[in-house]
C-alpha cells in the first residue's frame, strides 16, 4: 500500500469499490508505505511490516479506525532495517521478517512486544543472497524459504530448514534461466509447493539523481519499470532444487498481472490474491488446480 492504512474488502468484491473498514491514523503508528501484511487467522491477527519505521505493527482482526497496534516490535536489539513481507508460523508461535535492507530473514516471537531481538536470523553471503524481498514458512516440513536477488541469478528461492541460524547454505536453491526468475517479491508455501510473484523487470528511476528532471530523452510520461515483460505467478515444490521450470503458472497479458508484488491464497475458495502496484488494484484468480 502507498497510503499509511489497512483496509479491507469483501472476499468476493470486484471493481471500484469502497473497502469495508480500514485501519488508519496516527495512533495506528502505519507509515506511508508498508511492504507487507498477513492475516494469521489462529490468532485473530493482522500483521504489518513498516520499513520506513524498522518496525512491525499487530492489530486485533476486526481493528478498524484510527486505533493503536496491540503490540509493536522495533528498537535496535531488532535488527530490523527494511521489513518487507511477512508470515506467521502459528504452530511454532512464530513470525517471520524478509529485511530488504539487511538481507536476511528473521523470526520473531509472535507475541514479541518492544525491543526484543530476533529468535534466530538466516543469511547466505556464500551465494550472495541479497535484497530479500519474500519470505514463507511452512510448519509441516519445517522449511523456510526466502525469495531475493543474489551473486549468480538475478533472483532465486533460498529454502532453508526452519530451525537454522546464522550464515548457512541453503538445503536447496531454485534459481536460473529455465525458472523465468529475474526479480521476486512475496512467496507462500502450502502442501509442499512453493508460489512466488516474479516481477521481471528492474526499478528505473524516471528523473536525474536530483529528482527534478526526466532523464534524458525523456518524451513523455513513462513507468519507472519499462521497458520490462509483465511478470508472472509460478508454484514450485518445496523439493526442487536448481534451474527447475515451474510446475504452474499465471501470466500474459489478459491476467492483468503487471510487475505484482503482494500474494495471498485462498485454498477453501481455491483462489489466489496478486497485487500490483503498477496497476493500483488486487486481482482474484479461481485456480483450485494449483492447490
Amino acid at each position: 500500500m502507498t497510503d499509511p492504512r489497512v483496509a479491507a474488502f469483501a472476499r468476493v468484491a470486484s471493481g471500484n469499490i469502497e473497502p469495508i473498514r480500514v485501519i488508519e491514523g496516527q495512533r495506528t503508528k502505519l507509515t506511508r508505505v508498508a511492504h507487507g501484511i498477513t492475516y494469521d487467522p489462529v490468532n485473530d491477527l493482522i500483521i504489518a511490516t513498516e520499513p520506513l519505521a524498522s518496525s512491525i505493527v499487530f492489530f486485533k482482526g476486526g481493528s478498524g479506525g484510527n486505533v493503536p497496534p496491540l503490540r509493536v516490535i522495533q528498537g535496535p536489539h531488532t535488527e530490523l532495517h527494511q521489513p518487507w513481507q511477512v508470515a506467521v508460523d502459528a504452530v511454532h508461535k512464530e513470525v517471520w521478517i524478509a529485511d530488504y535492507g539487511q538481507a536476511h530473514i528473521a523470526a520473531f516471537p509472535l507475541f514479541g512486544n518492544g525491543d526484543v531481538a530476533p529468535l534466530r536470523v538466516i543469511s547466505d553471503s556464500k551465494d550472495g543472497m541479497r535484497v530479500v524481498s519474500g519470505v514463507a514458512v511452512d510448519p509441516k516440513t519445517n522449511l523456510v524459504v526466502a525469495a531475493a536477488r543474489n551473486a549468480h541469478y538475478q533472483g532465486g528461492l533460498f529454502i532453508f530448514d526452519r530451525t537454522t541460524n546464522g550464515d548457512v547454505a541453503p538445503l536447496r536453491l531454485i534459481a536460473g534461466p529455465t525458472t523465468g526468475i529475474r526479480g521476486l517479491w512475496h512467496v507462500q508455501m502450502l502442501n509442499g509447493k512453493i508460489f512466488a510473484t516474479v516481477s521481471e523487470g528492474a526499478y528505473r528511476p524516471p528523473y536525474d539523481p536530483g529528482g527534478y528532471a526526466p532523464v534524458a530523452n525523456c518524451n513523455g510520461p513513462i513507468s519507472e519499470f519499462a521497458p520490462a515483460p509483465l511478470g508472472f505467478l509460478g508454484v514450485w515444490n518445496e523439493t526442487d532444487d536448481g534451474d527447475v521450470a515451474p510446475r504452474a503458472i499465471i501470466r500474459g497479458a489478459d491476467t492483468l498481472i503487471v510487475q505484482p508484488n503482494g500474494l495471498a491464497l485462498d485454498p477453501k475458495h481455491g483462489e489466489i490474491f496478486i497485487s500490483t502496484g503498477m496497476r493500483n488494484g488486487l486481482a482474484a484468480y479461481h485456480l483450485p488446480g494449483f492447490f
